[in-house]
């Protein structure tokens, strides 16, 4: 029997020591980091976390393993440990910007060891007869579609038509239709949910592609002394080979159903007639795929910009300023680099590296605000009568939890149900009521606080729901382009909750 070239011992000792996943499944601290980051990015199907929240979520969760006494052992500060897993010898998370905020996402790498994890649970039930049935059925499509003979395949669809016509009378005639065994549609929908949720590691592994081909290019260019044409002949090579390989070319017809119009609208409505079933209701509460159209046109979103960001490359470098300035950053780093290895066995003694200041400051005249002259308080000469309440510290323990990620998605499924880019906040309580008060109408504000357009001079009644109380407050309306960017991190932390 021919062994797989990977699976050979020199190729398997090569791979422990640099293939990221495996460096996390040995890692000693496997468990704690596995954890943090299956809760952060895989759960709630996060691309993009920025930096000071990801930093909020690591402290609040060190915290949380440590007061239920299942982290002992000495633990670093939240930072380092970012620092740590971005860094080439881990690779487990990628940091990069968004509009000047650092932000990370998971690697493709890490969410294969974290899955894996995941699939070690025993399972009280395994849906081994649909998954024998769906076997069959892939095999039987691809007997049908790769034989080419014309009366074979003549025979075969006259003996499909032939079942419907019979199936048909039998309906006209008033035959009954057997509901499906409850087993089955179980196996079924959670072999549909797993692959579903499969998709978006994929994406995952799709853009660290293209990532990796950006990265070359960039290499490419620095060190380049030939002609452009020869290097971009390389290039677009090196990307028709992604391109037209299966994974691009699977890729490419997944954008464009994903994009469809009528493919959104059939598979919503699909999915809203299995969420009428009671056995599937009850299997979505653990896999939960109500939304999985968004979150892989988000997932496949982030392919798209890393295509992007190639093609800006292109055009950046056929600029011939643009290629002069590299090499001139290069040929500085390189000198450096030079007078580095030079004094290294003769470091040189006091400050060698010191520096002011990491960007200059600026100081703009007409930046800076007009005067606000302060407002004197009225106080009024009253007496002070001692009051005879006796309050009960009970409803100190009585806090009020709001989750702002369920909000975010209330937020979001309203929207792409309306198909509206923009949803006010009296629309979206129509069909969400207010269920914790004032307290949920706060996070409410939270979240339309990181929009700059998100409250307006008009002012709503807001109902509370409960004792016939209302609260005025500013209209607010949650854009689309504003819902994109998850659970962004309030100045004053709160470990992650609204208290009321």
């Amino acid at each position: 029997m021919k062994i797989a070239q990977h699976m050979e011992y020199a190729q398997l000792v090569q791979l422990r020591d640099q293939h990221p996943a495996w460096r996390l499944l040995a890692a000693e601290q496997c468990s704690f980091v596995a954890a943090f980051l299956y809760s952060e990015f895989i759960v709630r199907d996060e691309r993009s976390v920025a930096e000071d929240q990801l930093l909020e979520d690591l402290e609040n969760f060190i915290l949380a393993q440590k007061s239920s006494g299942a982290l002992t052992e000495a633990v670093r500060p939240a930072r380092e440990y970012l620092a740590a897993w971005c860094d080439a010898q881990h690779s487990w998370l990628r940091r990069f910007y968004q509009k000047d905020e650092p932000c990370y996402d998971l690697t493709a790498a890490a969410q294969k060891a974290i899955e894996w994890l995941y699939s070690l649970k025993k399972q009280t039930f395994v849906g081994t007869e649909s998954r024998i049935r769906n076997v069959v059925n892939l095999l039987t499509d691809l007997d049908n579609n790769t034989n080419l003979d014309r009366d074979t395949r003549i025979r075969k669809l006259k003996e499909q038509r032939e079942q419907l016509d019979k199936e048909i009378l039998r309906l006209e005639d008033g035959g009954e239709i057997a509901p499906p065994e409850e087993i089955h549609v179980r196996e079924d929908f959670r072999h549909a949910a797993t692959i579903a949720r499969a998709i978006l590691g994929d994406f995952r592994e799709v853009e660290e592609n293209f990532r990796d081909l950006e990265r070359q290019l960039m290499e490419h260019i620095i060190t380049w002394k030939k002609g452009k044409g020869e290097l971009l002949e390389k290039f677009f090579q090196d990307r028709d080979f992604i391109v037209h390989s299966d994974q691009g070319r699977s890729f490419s017809a997944f954008w464009e159903y994903i994009t469809s119009e009528e493919n959104r609208l059939q598979l919503e409505a699909i999915l809203g007639r299995l969420m009428k079933n009671k056995v599937i209701r009850e299997e979505n509460k653990d896999l939960d795929i109500s939304h999985i159209r968004r979150q892989w046109a988000q997932a496949a979103a982030q392919v798209q910009k890393t295509v992007i960001s190639l093609s800006r490359q292109i055009r950046q470098y056929v600029d011939e300023d643009y290629l002069n300035q590299e090499r001139y950053i290069y040929g500085l780093i390189k000198s450096i680099e030079d007078k580095a290895i030079q004094v290294k066995d003769n470091m040189p003694k006091g400050g060698f590296m010191d520096m002011d200041q990491m960007a200059p400051t600026l100081d703009i005249l007409m930046d800076r605000p007009l005067f606000n002259p302060p407002r004197k308080p009225v106080i009024e000469n009253t007496d002070i009568k001692k009051g005879d309440h006796q309050p009960s510290v009970e409803v100190m323990f009585k806090q009020v939890y709001v989750d702002r990620h369920k909000l975010q998605d209330r937020i979001g499924s309203v929207m792409e149900q309306s198909g509206k880019k923009e949803i006010a906040l009296e629309e979206l309580l129509e069909k969400f009521p207010l269920e914790k008060g004032l307290t949920e109408l706060l996070t409410y504000m939270v979240l339309a606080s990181h929009d700059p357009k998100g409250f307006t001079e008009k002012q709503d009644t807001i109902n509370l729901g409960y004792d016939n109380r209302a609260a005025l407050c500013d209209h607010m309306v949650f854009h689309h382009d504003n819902e994109t960017k998850k659970k962004k991190s309030a100045k004053n932390k709160t470990n992650g909750k609204e208290q009321a």
